[in-house]
């Protein structure tokens, strides 16, 4: 039964690492958390398996980006109709459960296969490639190869990079004469040297945006609509555990951090054992592992004591007042295009992996090496903060999603992904803390919840769809790798153009001494509670509307505040 949230004083943090009082809900972001990444990593890639072309991928992620504006409003309605989170939650997640099992049921497309045969050379003088191109009914064509299988059976070693010319006959063709630059592994090389090598690939021909894609499309937007609610309300229903038994809400947080650090690659190892024996990969086993955590989910949520609904008060009210600020919205801009790195490393870090050949269960273990590098990071953060500075973090998360980027780009081994995944921790999780702590300086008072919720939308929802939508349709044109490479570049170049910004314009708002305690609150609050692969926009909106509350619907804190006395402890000040 639940019990209704009056104001009263929040019971004192307990000493322990462990607090029973909050078992279930430790066991539901476990299970919820852990779910969401047993699946949705694998989408991408699934896309691909049913027909999907990269095009169609990217038309995709582009619609889902309406599903982070619909979710809030959804789900803050519900909540008022029903006056109390548990049964928008438990609907919430067995629709999100339905919706996403639904997927596994859209039939491929059937279509037929276009073979493209490549004479891959090396050229008088060795200094470059030179590759002809001849379709499958011996006509020739003008494509470049898509995939570069050259280093499959030789991925170890040293390998040089070299650029890509199409020819004819002999004839450099002048329209579309150079490929790129592609990376040879030392071993292919030397086979290069004895002669032509020969490579195929296959492309699907159909014709795109067909019916397999609109119900494809379909299922997919009701499910991201059901997976966003599911997460939405998580947040609040934390907050207000931990306001009727204490405890640390960084701490609860983090058993979602280790759902997700073991789900993804369990079902990746599934996946590899399920399609032992099959001419291509079966993805059913992380439908079935999705459904299973959900299905738990359902009991656990069941059980845990949840209050009801306090009075909303909803972040966008002051997002005029918010636009109006030059240095806010310059803020705001290079978040965006932060976003737009993380959406596009996110969408097709799986698909580059796959192309190198990378088994399921080491693309289940990059979530892993992120998830756990970015813990220990968080209980730094406050003592790096005050010696680097939040720009010259920010700055160095643009450096940092361009090595990662960037350093897939040139790898052909998948199993670099190691050291390389170790930027995620400064590109994603930490860089979202520092933004966040961020605001506490750049905001005026009473508007650090309203800035902290609308850069929330900017990077995890408009950012990431737009980056997964234009990098789909730069790889369509440009191909996987020179794509991750353009991309990566880019990069580079925000985070120099961010600093510059800064040195001449945007460092004479910022404030000179920031309230410390205003900052340190911000920061206690979010430590190691950010779980941007997941929750796209649940952390941010749902502690920005949490935290509105503890200001603007206690005036008297303020008034003691002004007069120099020690106000009274809110919730979440310890953490």
């Amino acid at each position: 039964m639940e019990s209704v949230s009056e104001p009263k004083k929040r019971p004192a943090p307990s000493g322990r690492w462990f607090n029973p009082q909050l078992l279930q809900l430790k066991v539901s972001l476990f299970l919820i958390f852990g779910a969401t990444c047993a699946l949705q990593p694998y989408l991408t890639i699934h896309m691909q398996s049913i027909g999907l072309t990269v095009e169609e991928v990217a038309s995709v992620y582009l619609t889902l980006l309406f599903t982070s504006c619909l979710s809030p409003p959804l789900t803050g309605f519900l909540i008022d109709r029903f006056g109390r989170y548990k049964p928008v939650l438990l609907s919430a997640i067995v629709l999100n459960a339905l919706s996403h099992h639904a997927i596994h049921f859209i039939p491929p497309r059937n279509e037929t296969v276009l073979q493209h045969n490549y004479s891959v050379a090396l050229s008088v003088d060795r200094t470059f490639l030179v590759v002809e191109h001849q379709q499958q009914d011996g006509t020739k064509a003008v494509r470049c190869p898509g995939e570069w299988p050259l280093n499959a059976a030789c991925s170890t070693g040293t390998s040089t990079s070299y650029t890509l010319t199409l020819t004819r006959n002999g004839t450099t063709l002048e329209a579309v004469s150079v490929c790129g630059n592609y990376s040879v592994s030392e071993c292919a090389r030397r086979t290069l040297e004895t002669g032509p090598v020969l490579l195929h690939e296959t492309e699907p021909l159909g014709t795109e945006y067909d019916g397999t894609f609109w119900v494809y499309l379909i299922v997919r937007f009701v499910a991201t609509l059901m997976l966003g609610s599911t997460l939405t309300v998580t947040d609040p229903i934390a907050l207000d555990m931990i306001e009727q038994h204490g405890g640390d809400f960084g701490r609860e947080k983090l058993y979602s951090s280790v759902g997700m650090a073991i789900s993804t690659p369990f079902t990746g190892l599934l996946i590899d054992l399920y399609s032992r024996g099959s001419d291509r990969t079966v993805y059913t086993p992380a439908f079935y592992t999705y459904d299973v955590l959900l299905l738990c989910s359902l009991v656990s949520v069941w059980a845990m004591p949840i209050g009801r609904k306090p009075p909303a008060e909803h972040i966008m009210g002051h997002m005029g007042r918010i636009l109006r600020l030059p240095h806010v919205l310059a803020f705001l801009v290079f978040l965006f295009l932060l976003g737009n790195f993380w959406g596009f490393i996110e969408s097709y870090l799986f698909v580059i992996m796959k192309s190198m050949g990378s088994p399921n269960y080491l693309l289940g273990l990059t979530y892993t090496v992120g998830t756990v590098a970015s813990i220990p990071m968080m209980y730094l953060l406050s003592a790096i903060t005050r010696r680097v500075g939040h720009v010259n973090l920010l700055v160095l998360a643009f450096f940092a999603h361009a090595v990662r980027i960037l350093g897939y780009s040139w790898i052909s081994n998948p199993y670099w992904c190691f050291p390389i995944e170790l930027n995620e921790a400064i590109s994603c999780y930490f860089m979202w803390v520092v933004a966040t702590t961020y605001c506490a300086v750049l905001a005026p008072n009473g508007l650090v919840a309203t800035l902290i919720g609308v850069a929330g939308m900017v990077h995890f929802c408009l950012g990431k769809g737009i980056g997964a939508f234009v990098g789909g349709f730069l790889i369509a044109r440009v191909g996987l790798r020179m794509a991750f490479r353009y991309v990566g570049y880019f990069a580079i170049g925000c985070g120099v153009l961010y600093k510059l910004v800064h040195l001449v314009w945007l460092r004479r708002f910022d404030q000179q001494q920031p309230p410390k305690e205003k900052v340190a609150e911000e920061l206690v609050k979010r430590r190691p509670s950010i779980l941007p692969r997941a929750d796209q926009f649940g952390s941010a909106l749902s502690f920005g509307s949490h935290h509105a509350r503890t200001h603007q619907t206690h005036p008297e804190t303020r008034n003691a505040a002004a007069a120099g006395s020690e106000p009274e402890q809110q919730p979440l000040q310890n953490g």
